[in-house]
C-alpha cells in the first residue's frame, strides 16, 4: 500500500472515531489525568526500549548495550515516520549492518549476521508478545471468548514453523533455488549474496537453544513493561482493570498494528482500543484518550531518537 494511501486509512481512522466519540469527554478526561500515573507510564515505557536493548544484545554479545539502545531509540523514530510499523526495525538492521558490520574492535561481526540477528529478534519479541496475550485470553476467555485464544495459537505456531523452516537445509536450498534461477552477476551480487549469508546466520542463530530460550524470556519482560506501562497510564485517565485484562488488549492492539495499513499504526492503534475495551465495559473517552496517551509518548520517545541520530550516532555515518 502506498504512503499516501495509508496516510489516507489513518486520517479516515480517526475522523470517525472523533465523529463517533464525545471529543469533549476524551478532553476533560486528559485533562483530569494522574501527572504521577502519567511518570510513572513514561519510565515503563522508557524501560520496554532498554530491555529491548538488551533483548538484542542476547543475539548480538559483541555489541555494547548502550550503543543497540541508541539504535533501539533510532528505529522509533523511523517506525513512526515510515509507513508501517516493521520499518523501524528494517532501517535498525540496516544502520547496525553499516555501522558496525565491520568489527572495530568488537570481533568478527559481519552483516548478514547482524541483519539476521535483528530480523530473530523480532520474531523472538512477537513469541514473547503473543505469549503473554495468550496468557490474558486465557484468564479471560469469559470476557473475550476462546476464539481469539485459538487464533493466537495459529499464529503462534505459525511463526515458530516458518523459524525452524529458514533454518532448515532443504528449503534453504528450495528458496535460494527458485530465486537463483536464471540469475545474473547482479542479482547475485544484490540478492542471492545476502540472502545467503543471512540464511546461514539465521541456521546459527537455531543452534544456539540456550540464547533463543533467553530471547525470548526477555521478550515477555518487554511486553510485561509494555502492558504494566499502559495499564498506569489506563489508571491515570481512569480504567482500572486487572494485568491479564491489559496483556490480552495490549497483546492484541500490538499485533494489529503490524499491519501496513496505516501511518505508524496511527487510528489503527486508537481504534483497536476502542473496540477491545468496549468488551470490557470501558467508555469510549477514555479508551480513545488512552490511545492518544499512548501515541504520545511513541512521539516524545521518537523525538529522542532523532536526538540521538543527530548527536551520539552523528560520527557513524558514511562520508
Amino acid at each position: 500500500m502506498r504512503p499516501g494511501l495509508k496516510a489516507l486509512v489513518s486520517a479516515l481512522l480517526v475522523a470517525l472515531l472523533l465523529w463517533r466519540v464525545d471529543v469533549a469527554e476524551v478532553g476533560r478526561v486528559l485533562a483530569v489525568a494522574s501527572p504521577g500515573l502519567m511518570g510513572l507510564a513514561g519510565l515503563l515505557f522508557f524501560l520496554m526500549h532498554v530491555l529491548n536493548a538488551l533483548k538484542l544484545r542476547v543475539l548480538l554479545p559483541e555489541l555494547r548495550a548502550g550503543r543497540l539502545l541508541a539504535y533501539t531509540l533510532v528505529a522509533q523514530l523511523y517506525a513512526l515516520v515510515l509507513p508501517g510499523q516493521l520499518a523501524g526495525e528494517a532501517v535498525k538492521a540496516y544502520r547496525l549492518s553499516r555501522d558496525e558490520g565491520r568489527g572495530q574492535g568488537q570481533g568478527e561481526i559481519g552483516g548478514g549476521r547482524i541483519v539476521s540477528a535483528v530480523a530473530f529478534d523480532k520474531v523472538t519479541g512477537i513469541v514473547g508478545l503473543l505469549l503473554l496475550t495468550g496468557g490474558g485470553l486465557a484468564v479471560q476467555s469469559a470476557r473475550f471468548g476462546d476464539g481469539l485464544l485459538v487464533g493466537v495459537g495459529l499464529v503462534l505456531a505459525g511463526l515458530v514453523a516458518a523459524t525452524v523452516l529458514l533454518a532448515w537445509a532443504p528449503a534453504r536450498a528450495l528458496l535460494l533455488a527458485l530465486l537463483g534461477w536464471r540469475a545474473g552477476p547482479r542479482r547475485e551480487a544484490l540478492l542471492l549474496g545476502p540472502l545467503r549469508r543471512f540464511l546461514e546466520a539465521w541456521r546459527d542463530q537455531t543452534r544456539r537453544p540456550g540464547r533463543a530460550l533467553l530471547s525470548v524470556a526477555v521478550g515477555i519482560a518487554v511486553q510485561v513493561a509494555a502492558v504494566a506501562g499502559s495499564q498506569a497510564l489506563g489508571l491515570a485517565v481512569g480504567i482500572d482493570q486487572p494485568f491479564s485484562v491489559w496483556g490480552a488488549v495490549i497483546g492484541l492492539m500490538s499485533v494489529i498494528v503490524l499491519m501496513p495499513v496505516t501511518v505508524a499504526g496511527i487510528g489503527l492503534r486508537e481504534a483497536s482500543l476502542v473496540g477491545l475495551l468496549d468488551l470490557v465495559g470501558v467508555p469510549h473517552a477514555q479508551s480513545l484518550a488512552l490511545g492518544f496517551g499512548i501515541l504520545a509518548f511513541q512521539v516524545m520517545v521518537a523525538l529522542l531518537g532523532a536526538v540521538i541520530d543527530l548527536t551520539v550516532l552523528r560520527e557513524r555515518r558514511p562520508a
